[in-house]
């Protein structure tokens, strides 16, 4: 049976909105009413002085403190509060995203970088919201993210056969579709990775030049052309990588191979999205879209002709390959989309 309707929940890390999706047709999805939205930081409860353990710690398993399962029950209380606006009469399916790495079962986050970790978030719910039909997994935020620009009526992954997606809130969001299939940057970590783990030589992490806290971070001992000129670095390394190959354009602490199965793929549409997309059409934001626009033709200028005739046009970076997506919501679209295939 086709599911018509469900409720999307995207936790964010700093938020949670949700809304409910209405199926139109069999690859397009639509919000049936606006977004409802609450920050975390209302909640009586929360504690702003909060700060994460480190990945590393939180992977091996460290046991919840008492500052962070109370601030993990802050962000339980502010989801079932969005759930309960919205889930009516009709008993709709519920999906969920959530930033961070989850549980083996998908049902929890066992690890995140600017909140909580939350283990048993799916069986919370479901208990406190006395659940019939429960809650199959958490998809990741990023990957709905694409999804939603897949499958959402005026999404910027329509009707092409390879895209990058570079989404900046709290964190930063990749995706991509090559050959016509959306991929998650978790199933292609041999050969590409996630800005979070890429750093420059002085050890800086690429998010702070991708995600709008980073970005306010920044600014206080960098110019907007510096951040500029990183972002558009960050941008070409996904074009040449995708092309040819890792080329340790920056540092990470892995392995990364070369050889994938998608040499010689050019790019359709590069979109940028969430807070980062509003932020470069800003008018404080100005600055570091014309720098990210030149430090792109500058990278693709000095690589291959391949690159060169595709990405420029004048000897500049061809703007038409770039999107500043305005579709806020999609990774609500997208948790209706992956529910419903």
């Amino acid at each position: 049976m086709m599911i018509m309707k469900i409720i999307g929940i995207d936790g964010g890390a700093t938020k949670v909105s949700g809304a409910i999706v209405e199926r139109i047709d069999y690859r397009t999805f639509n919000l049936l009413k606006p977004i409802k939205e609450i920050q975390y930081s209302e909640h009586q409860s929360y504690n702003s002085d909060y700060k994460p353990l480190t990945l590393q710690e939180q992977l091996r398993g460290k046991k919840l403190s008492n500052k962070e399962y109370k601030q993990s029950q802050v962000y339980i209380d502010c989801i079932i509060k969005i759930i309960k606006q919205l889930i009516g009469k009709d008993l709709l399916p519920i999906a969920i995203a959530m930033p961070g790495i989850k549980t083996e079962d998908k049902r929890g986050v066992k690890a995140m970088v600017n909140g909580p970790r939350i283990p048993n978030l799916c069986e919370v719910l479901e208990k406190r919201l006395s659940l019939k039909k429960g809650i199959l997994s958490i998809e990741s935020d990023a990957d709905m993210c694409v999804w939603g620009e897949e499958f959402g009526k005026t999404g910027a992954f329509r009707n092409v056969e390879n895209a990058y997606y570079i989404g900046g809130g709290t964190g930063t969001a990749d995706g991509l579709k090559l050959q016509g299939k959306l991929l998650s940057f978790d199933n292609v970590g041999t050969w590409i990775a996630k800005t979070w783990e890429l750093t420059t030589k002085d050890k800086t992490s690429m998010e702070l030049f991708s995600s709008m806290s980073g970005i306010n971070q920044l600014t206080v001992t960098k110019s907007h052309k510096e951040i500029g000129n990183m972002l558009g670095n960050l941008i070409f390394e996904r074009i040449e990588t995708i092309y040819s190959g890792w080329k340790n354009k920056f540092r990470v602490e892995r392995v990364i191979k070369n050889s994938h199965p998608y040499h010689k793929t050019l790019l359709d549409r590069i979109v940028i999205g969430q807070r980062l997309s509003d932020f470069l059409q800003s008018d404080k934001g100005s600055i570091v879209y014309d720098e990210m626009i030149n430090s792109l033709s500058y990278n693709c200028l000095n690589s291959d002709t391949e690159i060169i005739n595709h990405y420029t046009k004048n000897e500049v970076f061809n703007k038409n390959l770039l999107i500043l997506s305005k579709l806020r919501e999609a990774p609500i679209i997208g948790l209706a989309a992956k529910l419903s295939c």
